[in-house]
């Protein structure tokens, strides 16, 4: 009798043990989220030999190696075969699932790596090239197509428009280089502005395909961009005469936006001898060209920020922010709890229904990596403009919005928020 039992034991411990063994593409995703990434796509390259018809793993193998050659320090040996080969993993995960979004996605990120490649080198084809590569391949779906749209219109003519990543930008610079939308408008990475390369390309623009931003900076001052020794200091913006009437201020008025340190050193320095000795702050080139960026533009026009911006990226300027939906326009003065807080007009022209006719479609063609984020930003204006119309008793415009997103924008994608919208 003892014999079976000892068996069984046996049997069920092995196959706990084997239970507990992470798989290779389990180790892998540890390696990444460790970023090691080198390690982790030596993991996943076994796992595609013995599991070649797992399209995640060919996914992971083209996400994982675009983040080890644009999110890590530079690779060593880089060249487009490298892309290439990124494109290949990620043409095999769709080719075994050819609905996978977030593979789309990252295509659409591995193409937009080397347009900035061409960027780098001012080649307009190649720019073109590659972003309607990207088209071609699903990156943009209509509602994302339809997103960039109104995240372009939600700005006025002649805009900077400072984005967020990937997800703005993209969909943006494709809409306006192959469909010929809101060319007036200079699309800014906010992420990017620390590299000097890109500093000075945006200053010059090209080819009358990007339109240049003004920089009272030379190229040698650009190129040699670095963390700047500061401390928080009151900096005055000059403002249009147009800015001062629409916002009721003064002609002697000044915009001062008080801008702080956002790099730290524990070296302990002191300038003076009598002074106590402090650690090291300093401006980041990111903060430093932000700040020459809107004191070299702001009187002249418009600058508009993305809503799907990390706050941490603002340097304080939000405060001065006009939420208008999708994005938020630069004020001279601090908005919150004023009139300026929000742009109702603009909130009411994106949510017409014209604008959002294809929003439905991210049902079925989702990006996971980003849908959310889109989804986010309607929602998030359909509350604050029925906030609005509860505040003045709009029945009109709290029946609308009401019909508009029974029809168009309850999909079933995050029904914890529909759910929060329809109590409202």
């Amino acid at each position: 009798m003892k014999q079976p039992i000892v068996i069984l034991l046996f049997v069920l411990l092995t196959l706990q043990a084997y239970g507990q063994n992470p798989t290779l593409k389990e180790q892998a995703l540890d390696k990444f989220k460790k970023e090691h990434y080198s390690e982790a796509i030596l993991l996943l390259e076994q796992a595609a030999k013995e599991t070649p018809k797992d399209a995640e793993i060919f996914y992971y193998l083209g996400w994982f190696n675009h983040y080890r050659a644009y999110d890590s320090r530079p690779l060593s040996g880089y060249s487009f075969s490298y892309s290439e080969q990124i494109f290949k993993y990620l043409d095999k995960a769709l080719e075994l699932k050819p609905d996978y979004g977030d593979a789309k996605y990252f295509y659409g990120a591995e193409c937009s790596g080397n347009a900035f490649i061409a960027m780098q080198n001012n080649d307009a084809e190649k720019l073109r090239y590659f972003y309607k590569l990207a088209n071609d391949k699903g990156a943009y779906p209509a509602w994302l197509k339809e997103f960039g749209r109104n995240f372009l219109k939600s700005c006025d003519a002649n805009a900077i428009l400072f984005t967020g990543g990937n997800a703005d930008f993209d969909v943006c610079l494709y809409l306006q280089l192959h469909e010929n939308v809101r060319t007036d408008i200079t699309l800014v990475p906010i992420g990017n502005i620390d590299r000097p390369w890109y500093v000075k390309f945006i200053k010059t623009g090209l080819d009358g395909t990007i339109k240049k931003v003004d920089l009272n900076l030379t190229d040698q001052q650009i190129m040699d961009i670095h963390p700047f020794k500061w401390d928080t200091t009151m900096v005055s913006i000059k403002l249009s005469s147009e800015d001062k009437k629409q916002f009721g201020l003064s002609d002697n008025y000044l915009f001062q936006w008080q801008v702080e340190p956002d790099l730290f050193s524990e070296r302990m320095h002191s300038k003076i001898e009598s002074e106590k000795a402090k650690k090291r702050a300093y401006l980041s080139p990111q903060r430093a060209i932000l700040l020459q960026i809107v004191e070299d533009n702001f009187s002249h026009r418009p600058i508009y920020f993305s809503n799907f911006c990390s706050p941490t990226l603002f340097g304080g300027l939000n405060s001065f922010f006009q939420n208008c939906g999708l994005v938020s326009r630069l004020t001279p003065v601090l908005t919150k709890d004023t009139e300026f807080a929000f742009n109702y007009s603009k909130m009411d022209e994106l949510l017409q229904e014209q604008n959002v006719v294809n929003f439905k479609t991210l049902i079925n063609s989702s990006m996971p990596r980003i849908s959310g984020v889109i989804v986010s930003g309607y929602y998030n204006t359909l509350l604050n403009l029925s906030e609005k119309f509860d505040k003045t008793n709009d029945l009109k415009g709290k029946n609308y919005l009401k019909l508009l997103f029974e029809k168009h924008l309850k999909i079933g994608y995050d029904t914890e928020f529909e759910n929060e919208i329809q109590k409202k």
